[in-house]
Parts: structure tokens; sequence; C-alpha cells
């Protein structure tokens, strides 16, 4: 199957999505998924078996050729949302990124028994630094330990045969995706890196919290690939920005940011979570990013499910309208850009639902006595 046969196949197709050929997704938990968005698609277990085993499973086989048929499944349904709200259709978000690095894999998409390794996204600890307030115990090491919860981490000998599968199959690797936790901290990632050929076609993309030391080893390794996307986690700036990334400074981020901007082979990209904390700055957090620093691109997340407290149906009505009309403003400026734009509609979904106030001020007084902060001082509009 050649290039303009895939290219064909994913024009005529509805649902098509090249993931599940081509992407090695693992979780903390040692869970093979077919792609970091799929809902309830886990199809294995690295703990338990070989990668090889789990890529050419029932499981796995059954799925691809559900995609085939072309059948809408549960595990698919984020993306197609995203998609419906876009203008741009099937052309934007995950699925649109993964089939363009499978139209260039040598993989046949006809055949459900294949895989190619194309992608890899690999989850292997919570180990983070920071305590962000949009965050919890499974994802940051800080937050499980201020709870007395465990730190989730990829147990040594499963990191090692993730890592040794990788690299006896690394000839068609197309992308690398780290996070975490704060990648730079998880030392699997150096000693899969140095493996890893430092070829001009593969693009290492790192979601980092934009902490860590100049002179970090895993950093050190990751700036070695001729070609390095950045996605720097911001939420808010300034004295907002501490008081959101717990642990963490503004000046450290932008000295690093400024860095990163110096090296020829790295491209930045912004990533912030539209929550009550930031609704009002959202726009003034765009413009920084994709005007002063230069970014490429500027996602919006909503907050993640079990953190209703936080969203923005909680706002306050009447700062509910003047959010609006800042996202009205920041919409017609950036329209033209399909993520950015995608984004906003789905903030102004979350503001014309409705909310209570009470639920985000209990969580943020919680947060304020373990650190002994005043978010009323910081965001008084919202007290």
């Amino acid at each position: 199957m050649d290039a303009k046969q895939k290219f064909q196949l994913f024009l005529r197709s509805k649902h098509f999505c090249s993931a599940p050929w081509t992407l090695l997704y693992v979780g903390v938990d040692g869970s093979v998924e077919t792609c970091t968005r799929g809902r309830g698609s886990i199809v294995g277990n690295a703990n338990t078996d070989t990668i090889s085993n789990i890529l050419s499973n029932d499981n796995y086989q059954n799925l691809r050729q559900d995609i085939l048929d072309d059948k809408i499944t549960d595990n698919c349904r984020h993306c197609l949302k995203t998609e419906n709200i876009s203008s741009a259709g099937k052309y934007t978000g995950l699925r649109n990124h993964y089939n363009r690095l499978g139209i260039h894999s040598s993989v046949d998409h006809s055949d459900k028994k294949q895989f190619q390794l194309a992608a890899l996204d690999l989850h292997w600890s919570s180990l983070c630094d920071l305590k962000c307030v949009t965050c919890w115990a499974v994802q940051s090491s800080s937050i499980a330990r201020e709870e007395n919860k465990p730190v989730n981490h990829t147990p040594p000998e499963t990191a090692n045969r993730i890592i040794d599968y990788v690299v006896n199959n690394q000839s068609g690797l197309r992308e690398i995706y780290l996070s975490g936790g704060e990648p730079t901290l998880i030392k699997y990632n150096l000693k899969l890196l140095k493996q890893i050929e430092k070829r001009s076609d593969l693009i290492v993309r790192v979601n980092s919290n934009m902490q860590w030391r100049q002179d970090n080893q895993v950093l050190k390794e990751i700036l070695k690939f001729p070609n390095v996307l950045f996605t720097c986690s911001i939420d808010g700036m300034g004295d907002k920005f501490n008081y959101i990334r717990r642990g963490g400074n503004w000046d450290r981020t932008v000295e690093n940011i400024k860095f990163l901007m110096k090296q020829p082979n790295v491209d930045l990209r912004a990533n912030t979570v539209f929550f009550v904390l930031t609704a009002q700055d959202i726009p003034n957090i765009i413009d920084y990013f994709m005007e002063e620093v230069g970014c490429i691109d500027h996602t919006i997340n909503q907050v993640q499910m079990g953190q209703d407290d936080l969203r923005c149906r909680n706002l306050p009505l009447t700062v509910k309208v003047e959010v609006k009309k800042k996202l009205e403003k920041c919409f017609e400026k950036y329209q033209s850009n399909l993520n950015i734009a995608g984004n906003l509609k789905n903030c102004f979904f979350e503001l014309d639902n409705d909310g209570d106030q009470s639920h985000y001020r209990k969580y943020f007084d919680m947060i304020d006595q373990r650190q002994g902060s005043d978010w009323r001082k910081l965001f008084p509009e919202l007290a």
C-alpha cells in the first residue's frame, strides 16, 4: 500500500485513524492503549506481556478491523467530537496528526495484523516537582506525597523491555513524545534517547513544566536531536503563574524559554488550561506566547475529568460575560489558526453551562491552608 493509496483511504473514510497501526502508547501503570486520547482503549499491559505480543493480539486486530469497516468506537469519540467543532473537520486534531505520520510509514493499513512503529508516546512516571492546582496525585509525585498517596513509576524490568523494543524497531520511527510528570526528571528518558539515532526525519516532542536547570542531562540529550518541539505548560503569568503552578517560578520559566529560543533545532508551542483562574487571562497569555515568544501554536485545554469544581461554568455570571467578550476578540484575531480557534470554541461551550461558585472557593481555600497563600488577593473578581 503506497502513500497515494493510503491518502485515498483516509479521504474516503469518515473515521479512519492510523494510530493502531503505527503508535505505541504506554501508560505509567504499564497499560498499552491505542492513543493518548482514547477512552477505555487498553489493549494489553507491558508489565505482564511483551510489546510484540500486545501489538498483534486479538484486541488490537479487532479494533483495526472496526476502523477499516468505518465503525465509530468509544475509543475514537474524543477526536470526532473535536473535529465536529472545528471548521476543518477531519483535517485537524490528533487523528489527522497520526494519519500524516501513517502516510509515510511502510505499514499496510488494509491489513489488520500489521504494525510498524512510527510514533512513540511514553508515560514512565508521575515524577514532578510541581503541585499545580489543576493536577492530581496520579500525575504529580509532589501532590501524591503531599496527600500521602503512592507515587506511580514504571518498574525497571518493564521499562527495559519497552526500551529494547523501541531501539530494535526504530528504523521507521518519526516521532517521540515525552511527558510525565516532568520528562526531564525521568531517568528512563535518558536511557532511551541515548540509544536512538539522531535522524533528521525524527522529531522529539516534549511536554514540560519549564522548571529544569539548563545542565539537566535529559534536556542535554533531547537537544542533540535535529528536530525538537517543546510544549511549555503555562497557566497564567507572573504571580498568578506562581500560585497556579505551585512550586513553579515565573522568572525561571521565562529564562528557560529564552534559552530554548536560542536553539536553532527547537520550536516552541504553549499549552494552557482553561479554568476559573485563567479564564480572564487566556487572550493575554496567547498573545504573549504567539507574538512575543514566537510559538508555532498554542493549545487551550479544558480541565480533566474529576475536576468539575474548577470548570469555568462555575464562574460568576458577570465574570462569564467579560470572559466571553475577551474570547470573542481573541477568536476574531486567531480564527485562521485552526487549533486555537477550535480550542476557543470549546471555551465558549463551557461558559454556556451553569455551575456553582462555592465549589472552586472551597478548593482554593484548601490550597491556601496548605501553602499559606491567599487566592482572593490575586483573583479578587472571583471572591
